[in-house]
């Protein structure tokens, strides 16, 4: 049964008759009437008792029934206008990120947390990985944004969106005895010989920086987690070393050298899937993200729909 006879038997039931609601819903009154007989057709009784000689409508048991679950199905087609609109508009819907290791909280701080405020109803996913299951998770659809903080290697799948600069710092506890001065910065050739815990995205970085130096480096633990490679230097075991992002704040019993020199340029990259369109919510995200974040944007924002995005930068995973 068509979803208009039932708007328009409740029309005539809240009107109270059948001239009435013609002439409020815009239908030809034997056309209406065609309409009613054709819901007492379907459910084999009688819906509607009119007495001769009055305008009074009588519902039978049947009928209140029927109004009640046609206010239902109504309501229920409402609802999901309501909501596909909602989420066509970019205003309700599930946003999936791969975000990398231990950078969730400092991702929601900064920028979920008032996004959450313009778009109460968008609801998140947040998978936290290294750097090749990320990959995976985006080119397998689980997650439609990725915010990456590892040097590009491998082959083109990825759209670039936004990048912002980061650096390679070693943390140390304030009580450290590897901490000899206070200037902010301190070459590679320090850390050899020092027992250092290490984020498992930045090995590589720091293999390659001291690669042509023939350094030696004791390193004590490698860490899937910026959070555990961060908890040995907290226990004074270790120097950390970790990326870090500009203005980003550690714990206080922490003190922060950057690394120098670092061979490669480090960013966190915000990326999709090349040639995949977005949502409508992640559009939302994504112009809300140009706006309010202090990363370069890379990438044409009026291209986001199509999925064809174009960058000056190429992404090699």
């Amino acid at each position: 049964m068509e979803l208009e006879n039932y708007r328009n038997f409740l029309a005539v039931v809240d009107i109270g008759s059948i001239t009435g609601a013609s002439e409020h819903i815009h239908i030809a009154q034997p056309a209406l009437s065609k309409q009613l007989q054709s819901l007492e057709s379907f459910f084999g009784t009688r819906l509607i008792i009119t007495t001769r000689g009055s305008r009074r409508l009588i519902l039978t048991e049947a009928g209140k029934t029927l109004y009640q679950k046609a206010k239902y199905i109504c309501s229920l087609e409402d609802s999901a206008k309501s909501e596909i609109e909602k989420i066509s508009g970019g205003t309700m819907g599930t946003l999936r990120f791969s975000v990398a290791n231990s950078r969730s909280a400092n991702f929601i701080s900064r920028s979920l947390k008032n996004f959450n405020r313009l778009y109460p109803y968008i609801t998140y996913e947040i998978y936290e990985a290294g750097i090749y299951e990320q990959i995976q998770q985006l080119i397998n659809g689980i997650t439609e944004l990725g915010i990456l903080s590892s040097p590009v290697i491998k082959q083109d799948v990825l759209d670039l969106l936004f990048q912002r600069k980061e650096e390679l710092v070693a943390v140390f506890h304030r009580q450290s005895p590897f901490l000899k001065d206070c200037s902010g910065e301190i070459s590679v050739e320090k850390l050899a010989g020092i027992p250092l815990s290490i984020s498992a995205g930045c090995k590589n970085i720091l293999d390659d920086t001291c690669q042509n130096k023939q350094l030696g480096l004791n390193i004590l633990s490698i860490n899937t987690t910026r959070h555990t490679t961060l908890q040995w230097a907290q226990e004074n075991t270790t120097i950390a070393i970790v990326l870090m992002e500009p203005n980003e704040r550690f714990n206080n019993d922490f003190i922060i050298k950057k690394i120098i020199p670092v061979k490669a340029e480090l960013f966190k990259s915000v990326v999709k899937v090349k040639g995949r369109p977005l949502s409508a919510a992640a559009i939302k995200f994504l112009q809300f993200y140009d706006s309010t974040s202090n990363s370069i944007r890379v990438c044409n924002m009026n291209d986001l729909s199509n999925g064809n995005i174009f960058t000056n930068k190429s992404v090699h995973f």
